[in-house]
């Protein structure tokens, strides 16, 4: 078996990163360290303009430039509040029976399914195989009675990745069972390969894929998103999403970000490249850790936690701050996670790194 296979319930986790303590390096949170573009930025400043008016209740002149940008339609493309509002949204509208979802990955999807009153199931994957899925752990689920599959592409925490035609092969055994295939792909934009899955929607409505502009163009405080699915349940989608979810403010930053998403999209993968590498390589110094592949704009690493001391606490005293994961389900004591900074912040990451004592153990 590829993973372990153990659907099981998942409890609520509200941990997340991106609250580091005031003077210390945040890792914690996975964020474009190039920053936001430029052109962003102008355009924040410009539309501080527009406060005093309401924004359109949908943002359709965003969603309109996205779908030009990913090539979609335009009635394929609903933009929300940030990508965690669309799952949580997702998961009140399709009301699923059976939902399963790829563990360990982005909590809110859990827990947005718990909120619903749709308890999820897991295929929880193992760290001996450094988190890959493999399509017939997809299809035992799809057998014993589940009417969705939700994974990350690429997933956090773990940084794996289904290639896009492992993923193409799993849509389409969704399809085969009547099951959607829902897809997180609020990373895709930092892999190697950033084909999305929506590519897939015009031959397999089953397939929704939820992206998110926070990370990629680092504007988390702006907190926009967007899903891409069939037309008729992105209608679903959009008759239940309160109106003027996104703001004036980030709706013309985010149309700014589309105008340059390409080229500093490209200029990012060159940069995650090349410092993922740095980072990896340089973690692997002590051999005291474990890095396991990523594919994503951050890093996934098991250390011992011994019982006076941690590998998080160890950094933190270091003015470092690196996830802690061991809430997260699917995860256990001594995982972390480590965003991917600018080449100064991850050799001090490294350098601090190399001076922990813990005992490895598997």
């Amino acid at each position: 078996m590829n993973a372990i296979h153990a659907l099981k319930p998942i409890a609520l986790d509200r941990a997340h990163g991106g609250a580091a303590p005031a003077g210390a390096i945040d890792f914690s949170a996975s964020i474009n360290p190039l920053g936001p573009p430029a052109e962003a930025i102008e355009e924040y400043h410009r539309a501080v303009s527009s406060l005093a008016c309401y924004p359109a209740p949908y943002a359709d002149a965003l969603g309109g430039r996205l779908a030009d940008w990913i090539g979609a339609g335009t009635e394929n493309i609903l933009v929300g509040n940030g990508s965690t509002q669309l799952i949580h949204l997702m998961a009140r509208v399709m009301r699923w029976r059976h939902p399963v979802v790829v563990t360990p990955t982005f909590s809110e999807i859990s827990n947005a399914l718990i909120l619903a009153e749709t308890p999820p199931q897991a295929i929880e994957l193992s760290r001996e195989r450094d988190f890959a899925l493999h399509i017939d752990d997809v299809t035992r689920s799809l057998e014993t009675g589940a009417d969705a599959i939700l994974l990350g592409r690429p997933n956090s925490p773990t940084g794996a990745m289904v290639s896009f035609d492992e993923a193409t092969a799993i849509a389409i055994e969704c399809a085969r069972f009547g099951a959607h295939c829902v897809f997180d792909e609020a990373f895709i934009d930092f892999a190697d390969d950033p084909r999305s899955m929506a590519a897939l929607i015009p031959r397999l409505p089953n397939v929704i894929v939820l992206r998110s502009m926070t990370k990629i163009f680092a504007i988390p405080g702006l907190r926009l998103g967007f899903a891409v699915a069939a037309v008729a349940l992105i209608a679903r989608l959009r008759a239940a999403l309160e109106p003027w979810s996104v703001n004036a403010v980030a709706e013309c930053v985010g149309i700014a970000c589309v105008g340059v998403a390409d080229e500093f999209s490209m200029r990012t993968r060159k940069l995650i490249a090349r410092e993922r590498g740095h980072l990896s390589a340089g973690l692997a110094q002590n051999p005291r850790l474990r890095i396991f592949p990523s594919a994503a704009n951050f890093l996934m690493l098991a250390a011992h936690d011994n019982g006076t001391d941690s590998f998080g606490a160890f950094m933190l005293r270091r003015a470092i701050a690196v996830r802690d994961l061991r809430s997260l389900p699917g995860c256990a004591r001594g995982l972390y996670r480590a965003g991917i900074r600018n080449r100064a912040d991850n050799e001090r990451l490294i350098a601090a790194a190399c001076e922990y004592h813990g005992e490895m153990r598997e």
